[in-house]
This record gives structure tokens, sequence and C-alpha cells, in this order.
């Protein structure tokens, strides 16, 4: 697998230089590649970490759960205390194992993957690759160790140390690294690779060379819910704080502002426009009493109803004239 960014020669060089100070195994004297569910908890203690910050969590973490079914159970909160809330990306790598040691159960109805040796090496790396949760690190040393399938783990650690130490021209995506591994290191090499590959790590982690790395690194995205991630080691909250918190704030901060001290000049002059319609509203509002008062001169028409009376008395009198004149003509 040829690529424009990957330097072969210099991994063989990088893969020489410490294979002579890989002393130890690629796994602990605990931890048995005929076993693999220990493997697979020990590479997923490995993952973003060094080979001390794994050994001794994994030792912590089976001493605290009576065994590896009480694990699965476990809620990644619950497991956290036992490791310690300052290992690095904590919640994720937890999450992923209680995960994966599911979808194991769920397949068998029993923590065990010897079932998988049973199967044809394309089909065992199926099966691996296929667990809910799985990550390219976990299931390469997975099955590189125990089922001698050639594949080779890779995380974003060893990404940005390959390409500080220039074996790589760019910072690529850990999938990516891992499938260039394993087309540029021959099947029969894999193991005593991944032991070289770890020791490199492990070297950058102890001159720290891998702090400074870790300041450069994007923070990760399920940062941003996590409750650890501020308690995680200093060299990855180094990582995270100054591009979470230093360049989205100095930058948004002044274009929120200008557009507040603006709005309130454009809204001053729309009060004063019902300002003026106010007045307009009121005038007829006077007008509807005048029409009111020709409706209290009615009562003055019904005056001369009074007077028909008093025409009515002379009319009594009439008869009275009339008698006094039939007297005379007797």
């Amino acid at each position: 697998m040829k690529t424009k960014w990957a330097k072969p020669t210099k991994l063989s060089a990088l893969l020489k230089k410490h294979r002579a100070t890989a002393t130890e195994s690629a796994l602990p004297e605990t931890v048995s590649p005929e076993d693999p569910i220990s493997v697979l908890i020990h590479s997923w203690m490995l993952w973003e970490a060094s080979t001390e910050h794994a050994s001794t969590a994994m030792t912590k973490l089976m001493e605290a759960r009576v065994d590896v079914n009480e694990i699965r159970v476990s809620l990644p909160h619950e497991l956290a205390p036992a490791i310690g809330k300052r290992y690095p990306r904590l919640e994720e790598r937890l999450g992923g194992l209680k995960r994966s040691l599911h979808a194991i159960y769920l397949r068998r109805h029993e923590i065990s993957l010897d079932y998988v040796r049973e199967k044809g090496k394309r089909d065992a790396k199926a099966e691996i690759e296929s667990l809910d949760g799985m990550n390219p690190f976990v299931s390469g040393r997975l099955l590189r160790l125990s089922f001698d399938v050639h594949a080779m783990p890779a995380d974003e650690q060893l990404s940005l140390l390959f390409h500080e130490l220039g074996v790589i021209d760019e910072v690529v995506e850990h999938e990516t690294l891992a499938t260039w591994l394993a087309s540029a290191i021959k099947a029969d090499e894999g193991p005593a690779a991944i032991e070289a590959l770890q020791a490199a790590v492990d070297a950058a982690w102890s001159d720290g060379t891998m702090t400074k790395l870790s300041r450069r690194r994007r923070p990760p995205k399920p940062a941003e819910t996590t409750g650890e991630t501020a308690k995680e080691p200093v060299e990855d909250a180094a990582a995270v704080a100054p591009e979470a918190v230093e360049t989205p704030v100095v930058k948004k901060a002044p274009a929120k502002k200008a557009p507040v001290k603006k709005a309130p000049a454009k809204k001053a002059p729309a009060k004063k426009a019902p300002a003026k319609k106010a007045p307009a509203k009121k005038a007829p509002a006077k007008k509807a009493p005048a029409k009111k008062a020709p409706a209290k001169k009615a009562p003055a028409k019904k005056a001369p109803a009074k007077k028909a009376p008093a025409k009515k008395a002379p009319a009594k009198k009439a008869p009275a004239k009339k008698a006094s004149t039939r007297k005379r003509s007797g």
C-alpha cells in the first residue's frame, strides 16, 4: 500500500531502533495471549496511554471486581474510581470496554472468545471488528496476539508521534494508519513490531515528547459531555484547554457586542411614530358627546302638550253666554 504521506524507510529505522529497547513482552505477566478476554481488557487500558498506565489500571480494575462479568454489568462511572478519575480518556475507554464485553455476551451468553479460534482468519477478523464499541487499536492487538491474524494496532498518540518523528508527513486517522502499518509490516514480524511501536510510545511518555504532542491534540468529540475530562492528566488537559476556551471566545465576543449597541438606535424612532397617531384617535372621541346634545332637547318639545288643557277652559264658558240669550227673548 503506497501512500504519499508515509515513509516506509523511516518506519523501518524506528522499528529497528526500538526492538533493542523492547525488553518486555507486548503483554504483562498477568495477561496471557491464550486468554483473549484478558488481552481485550488490557488493550482497552493501553489505548491512548503508556504501558505503565495500562498495567496499573488493569491490576486495580481486576482487584476491584469479582470477575469479568461484573465489569460488564457495571456502569463507567462505577468503574472509574477503581482506576482513578485522572486516567486519560477514562469514560470513553470504560464505555467501549463495557460495550464490547456486552456484545460478546449477547452472541454466546457467556463472556468468552474461544469460539473465534474455530473460524478462519478472515471470519475471525470480521467477528472481532464487528463487536459493538470496538476500535482499530483494540481489535488490531487482539487479532494479532490471540488469533494470529495479521493486523496492527494504531491510535491517535501513535499518529502524532509518527508525524513528529517524520515517519508520516501529516497526522492521519488511526484507522488509516492501522491499515498502512498492516501493509508495511510483514505478518511474521507483527508481534515484534507491536512491541517496538509500544516501546517508542513509552519512550515518548518518559522524555516528555508525548506531553508536548498532547498539547497540540484537538479535544476529542465526547469531551463536551464528559464530566471527567477536566480531571484528566495534565498532558491531556493542557491539550484541550487552549483550543476549547481561548480561540472561540476571544474571536466571537466583539462580534456579539456590535449588534447589541445598534439595536436600540433603530427602535428609538419606532416608538415616536405611534406617539403622533395617539391624538388622532382621541379627536373623534370628543365629537361623540356633541351628537348626544340634541338628545337632551327632545323633552323640550313636550311643553306644548301641557298647554292643551288651557284651551279647554274657555270652551266651558261658551254655553254660559248662550243661556242668557235665551232668557231675554222670553
